[in-house]
This record gives structure tokens, sequence and C-alpha cells, in this order.
């Protein structure tokens, strides 16, 4: 079992919730993942799993179904193949915008859709409430079928109805149609009554209406033949006619102003919504503005580590675990070298010997990137700035990947001799001032014995 979410780490964490199961599926264009445990996480985390499922889709911009047919059972389908590490770290992705709460942090908050279609959430366990993440794709689809709705089940109240519990309904139903069809004759013909002195009381009022209208032309009439009519009183009348068809034409303008707002309002509405696809894509291409000391990077580097310290993994393996994160976290590659350090020298143990045995790691990572020596060496700085007691060793580390052919004399003696404002730089240099001193004893050593041996040449 995972804690919710899974970067907490305290084993005594009385929040928890099942790692998630995934099997691929078919190849080629038929190629496809199931989910085979989404109902036990979805009530675990007291969400909806058509929400979580469609989280998925959106995050992956992969088709997604759930379904829960009384046979089959529930069953949650992703177009693709996708490796079980990016479920889990978007599960926790989605547990951070729609379970946690943004006071105390817990996974206490119910969340609802409120009359202005906005998803906000209350927290039972500090009282907090307010807005949730509502720029979201699932935003839309969680406002259209909000919590309780039973698209999929209402997880708070216990998730999937049991077979008995259909059965009860079916009786229940089947009672009151039994119970009702005493009363259907009755109330039909009260409906017929109602609709029949509805017509009626309309028919009279258009009577009464039609009497007066003509009543008033004969009026109008007999006073015309009878030359009765004053200009005074036709000035009067032709005035207020004339205000009339002013205010006419006002409202009507009014009302057509109100219509044109309301296209143009829609129409911008569905070309934002048409381009959400675009802009998700551009969002997803730039890297988020992370730092080696936040929050969320020391989530990524204490799962990393754990994982070094369970798998004991391959080189390709730990490469995949960390390109997973990187891509659903949207890290660089200097950061992704941090947590490679920190996740291989966790606590700071970093010294020559580890650095010895895990060299093959660091080539990997440094290698596939095609990272320059002032790129890559930001992440073990990183690491020193982040773990000083690892400062003292660094030296003899260093030397160790100049040993190692990982890091070349010149690189060092060009790099550290200039400035940089790298976390960690200052200390780093201090710290490997006299393995640089012997550098430079070397480097000029070598340059006296070949020029004796041109000289011998000549």
């Amino acid at each position: 079992m995972l804690n919710i979410p899974s970067s907490v780490d305290d084993p005594s964490y009385r929040y928890k919730m099942p790692r998630i199961i995934s099997k691929k599926e078919g190849r080629g264009n038929g190629s496809k993942t199931g989910i085979m445990n989404m109902g036990d996480v979805a009530r675990a985390v007291k969400r909806d799993p058509v929400y979580i499922t469609k989280f998925f889709g959106y995050e992956l911009g992969a088709q997604s179904s759930y379904t829960n047919k009384e046979n089959e059972g529930e069953r949650v389908v992703i177009n693709g193949h996708h490796d079980t590490p990016v479920f889990q770290t978007l599960v926790d992705k989605f547990i951070e915008k729609y379970v946690l709460c943004s006071g105390c942090n817990l996974p206490e908050i119910d969340m609802v859709v409120n009359k202005k279609g906005i998803i906000v959430a209350t927290c039972k366990a500090c009282g907090w409430n307010g807005e949730l993440d509502n720029q979201h794709k699932l935003a839309g689809f969680i406002q259209k079928n909000p919590p309780g709705s039973g698209i999929g089940f209402d997880a708070e109240k216990g998730g999937k109805k049991t077979k008995e519990d259909r059965q009860k309904e079916r009786a229940e139903k089947a009672k009151k149609k039994k119970d009702g069809e005493d009363d259907e004759t009755a109330s039909y013909q009260s409906e017929e009554e109602e609709e029949q002195k509805e017509k009626k009381e309309k028919k009279e009022k258009k009577e009464k209406k039609d009497k007066k209208d003509k009543k008033e032309k004969k009026e109008k009439k007999k006073k015309a033949e009878d030359g009765d009519d004053d200009d005074d009183e036709v000035k009067e009348k032709k005035s207020k006619k004339e205000k009339k068809d002013k205010k006419d034409k006002k409202d009507k303008k009014e009302k057509k102003e109100k219509k044109d707002k309301k296209e143009k309002k829609e129409k911008k509405k569905a070309k934002d919504s048409g381009s959400e696809d675009e802009d998700s894509d551009k969002d997803s291409d730039e890297e988020q503005d992370l730092a080696f000391d936040d929050e969320v990077m020391t989530g990524i580097v204490n799962d990393i580590a754990g994982f070094v310290e369970k798998e004991k993994p391959s080189v390709a393996k730990l490469f995949e675990e960390v390109r997973t994160l990187q891509v659903t976290k949207n890290f660089d590659h200097k950061l992704r070298m941090f947590v490679v350090v920190s996740g291989l020298f966790p606590g700071g143990s970093l010294d020559a010997d580890g650095v010895k045995s895990r060299s093959k790691y660091i080539k990997e990572f440094i290698k596939n990137a095609k990272m320059p020596f002032a790129d890559w060496i930001w992440g073990f700085e990183a690491y020193l700035a982040a773990n000083t007691g690892a400062t003292k060793k660094w030296a003899m580390a260093l030397k160790a990947l100049y040993d190692e052919d990982i890091a070349e004399e010149e690189q060092i003696l060009k790099y550290y001799g200039g400035d940089h404002d790298n976390p960690g730089f200052e200390a780093s240099k201090k710290a490997v001032g006299p393995f640089l001193k012997w550098l430079e004893t070397t480097s000029d050593s070598d340059d006296d014995d070949d020029s004796d041996e041109d000289s011998d040449s000549d």
C-alpha cells in the first residue's frame, strides 16, 4: 500500500491507497493498457473512477474508457502502451489537484460543483474551503458530471452497488409501480380538468380583448364621422404613439445588442475550448520553473532514492524510471543529473568509492543527453548545496570522476578557472583546491616531458 499521496514517506500515515496495477495488451495500432484495480484506487481516494480515467486520457493524450458491467466487472482501458510508474505519477498529480486540502494537505475534502459551475471543496479536517483546479481539461468534464451524478459510482458512499442492492432497488420500483396504478386514472383525470380549465380561461380572455378592441374602433369611427376629434386630442394621441414607437425601437435595439454579445461570447468560448489541445501541447513543451530545493524536487529525489535502494536497478531500468518522472514533472537535464546523484548517494553519502562503483549510471545520463561538463557538474554542485556534509569528500569524488574518464583534466581546469553562479559552486571550488593544484602540476610536468622529447629528437 502507498500513502496518499505517495510522496509522503511517513510509515505510520493513516491515509493509504493500493498501487496501480496495469497490463499492456495488443500490438501496433491495437495496443492498449488495461488498469486492473482502478475501482480500489478510486475508493481509497474517495473519487469517481471515471474522473481518474479521464484524467489519464487528458494527460497522456490518449483515448480512455471506464466500464462497469454486471458480468465483466470494472474495466479501464487507455489506448497505447504505458508503463505502470507513469500511471502512479499521474494518480499523485490528480490527488494534488482534486483530493488534497490546500490548507492542511490532507485528503479530507468534499468536492462539489456550485451553482455558478465552479468546482469547490470544503475540508472536514481543518475547515478550509475554496476553489480547486478549474483550468484543467478534466474540470469541464466534472462540471458537466458533478460528484454524485452516478457516472461511475458514488465513491464517498462505499463504491459500486452490490447484486443485493440492485435487486432491492428493482423490488422497490415494482412496489411503487403497483401502488401507483390505482391513482393513475385519477391523476390523468385531474390533469385533463386542469388543461380544460386553462383553455377556457384563455378563450374568455381573448373574447374580452376582441370585444374591447371592436368597441374602441367603433368609438373612433364614430368620432371621426361626427367631427368631434379636435386638434389637441389628435396631437396628444400622435405624440403618445411616437413615444411608444421610440420605446419599442429602443427595446428591440437593446435586445439585439444583448443577443449579439451573447453570440460573440459563445463563439469565443467555443473557440477557446477548441484550442485547448493546442494550448495543452504548448504547456507540456514548456518546462516548469522548478528548483533543486523545492518540495516537488525533494519528493522526486526521495522516490528515486527509495527505488534504487529497493530495486537495485540496472542502468536501463534507472534511466527509464527517472525519464518517466522527467516527462511528467517537466524538468531539464541539469535537474535530472541532480536527481540521479541524489538518488545514488542519498543523505550526503557521496564518496570516491561510490563514484567508482556507480560510474556506469553517471556515464549513461551524461552520454544520453550529450551534456557538456558545465551542465552535468551543475547536478553535483546542487547536490553539495543540498547536502553540505558531502563537501569534505568532494575533492576525492571529483578525482574518481577523473580516474573513471568521466571528467577530463582540461575541462576541470577550465571550469574552475572561471566564475559561475551555480548553487554550491564556491564551496565546490574551495574543496577541490588541492586537487586542482595537483592537476596543474601534472599538466606542467607533462609539458616539460614533451619539450625534452622534442629536444632529444633534434
